[in-house]
């Protein structure tokens, strides 16, 4: 048995050795036998575009949105789904409501105005960044803005990429390194390792908020909303531009003098009898013949390849062509069904923009509390809703016939005991929050009990039931 593990033992540790010797030629690091299975806590394990190519994104897509309509069109129509007119924001106790409206408002904050650059920077950039600058007395709560390009690293915690513990910023000669320690909620203590509260003691140079958008978790750097469409918009703008210089040429013409006979003097003599129109006159003898070939433009395949590189452009942002300009083939079933995929698609947005906002107003209000400036309950402190604009808006007349025909159906179906009356009253319910209005039927049902009770006593004692 022991002859037979020798060879063994040899192939093993010459594989062993080959192995070492590749990685050290090919990776340029000393192999130990001790690392196996362990990784440093500053390798970079995330999927993040490269430095150099993430500022180059961060260009070209800021330079699409400021040149080309289509890019700009794109960004701004997500923007303004988003979006809600006036206040965001709901609060059930004032002293909360006064205190989200007081920072909402402030001269420096001027959420009123400055949001809306900001979900257009976000989707142009892909990521935003708030420093934050606390009142150690009230806990009041102010934001600034750090353009991306600044950006040198996102931080993660090193045994959990979901939780981004810092930022870190680029430096020169003029202006040091900086490091931004991410508002986190409180919850997050404890769930953060020790090397990444290590981590975040050495980040002394400010709180910030951090969000980013079309990235995967293990990606914590955002990616533009226009990164992949940017080569195609550009070839869209570049297609409809030759297009464009073509025209010209159509627009040219040259009025023709034919001159029976005539020498150069009797042409020259005739020209100057025509009198001056626009375009150009050319004079000529039967010798001499100038001919103008009708250019042959194909203007419907033009077209077609218009069409085409915009339908690929707006597909891949789940929009539908006709929302550009193009409704020359549609009609309302048509936008009833194409619209489908772009409100699903403003609807993973809005949600983000959601936990954006109550990642902001959770910390207003926390700071509030810590600086015992805000003097309410914690339940009460966190009860808030974030209003977001309806994506659609509802067939009044459509739904309104659906109603009915629903509750025809219930009646005949309580008639002939297929259902009973509190089944029929759960599901007329919920029909009527697939229209967007919530009905407690469980409250319903208790208030017709109570008024049932009411109503019998008051019929027991109209008889004399006090005798």
């Amino acid at each position: 048995m022991g002859m037979k593990q020798k060879p063994w033992k040899r192939f093993k540790g010459w594989v062993t050795k080959q192995i070492a010797s590749t990685m050290k030629a090919s990776i340029g690091l000393s192999y130990r036998r001790e690392d196996e299975g362990w990784r440093k806590l500053t390798k970079d394990p995330d999927r993040n575009l490269q430095s150099a190519t993430q500022d180059r994104m961060i260009d070209i897509a800021f330079w699409l949105w400021e040149t080309n309509p289509l890019a700009r069109w794109i960004i701004e129509i997500i923007k303004d789904f988003i979006l809600a007119d006036g206040l965001p924001f709901q609060a059930e106790n004032e002293k909360v409501q006064q205190l989200l409206e007081d920072f909402w408002y402030d001269s420096v904050n001027r959420m009123d105005l400055y949001m809306e650059k900001h979900v257009r920077e976000l989707h142009i950039f892909g990521e935003l960044i708030f420093p934050a600058f606390i009142a150690e007395q009230t806990g009041k709560l102010r934001l600034g803005y750090i353009d991306p390009k600044q950006m040198e690293k996102v931080v993660t915690d090193p045994e959990n990429v979901k939780m981004t513990i810092g930022v870190i910023l680029k430096g020169d000669a003029s202006t040091p390194v900086r490091q931004y320690k991410t508002i986190l909620p409180e919850e997050a203590d404890y769930v953060l390792s020790q090397s990444a509260k290590q981590l975040r003691n050495d980040y002394t140079d400010g709180d910030c908020f951090f969000f980013a958008i079309n990235n995967v978790t293990n990606s914590p750097r955002g990616r533009s909303e226009i990164l992949a469409t940017s080569d195609w918009l550009d070839a869209y703008e570049q297609f409809l531009f030759d297009y464009t210089n073509i025209w010209p040429a159509l627009n040219s013409f040259v009025w023709d003098l034919l001159v029976e006979g005539g020498d150069a003097g009797k042409i020259k003599e005739e020209l100057e009898k025509i009198t001056k129109k626009s375009g150009g006159v050319f004079g000529h003898n039967e010798k001499v013949t100038l001919k103008a070939e009708n250019p042959d433009l194909k203007s419907q395949d033009a077209e077609t390849g218009a069409r085409l590189l915009r339908n690929h452009i707006l597909g891949a942002h789940g929009i539908p062509s006709f929302w550009y300009g193009g409704g020359e083939d549609a009609n309302r079933a048509l936008g009833v069904e194409m619209g489908a995929p772009a409100f699903k698609m403003m609807s993973s947005k809005q949600r983000y923009f959601k936990y954006i906002l109550e990642s902001i107003f959770d910390a207003v209000i926390e700071k509030a509390l810590a600086a015992n400036y805000l003097k309410v309950s914690e339940k009460e402190a966190y009860d808030y809703v974030i209003n977001l604009p309806e994506l659609t808006s509802k067939d009044i007349a459509k739904n309104s016939t659906a109603i009915q025909q629903v509750t025809a159906s219930l009646l005949t179906a309580q008639q002939q005991g297929w259902i009973d009356k509190d089944n029929a009253g759960e599901v007329f319910a919920f029909i009527l929050s697939m229209i967007g209005f919530e009905l407690d039927y469980e409250a319903i049902k208790d208030k017709i009990a109570e008024e049932e009770n009411t109503k019998g006593y008051e019929d027991y004692m109209s008889i004399g039931g006090n005798l």
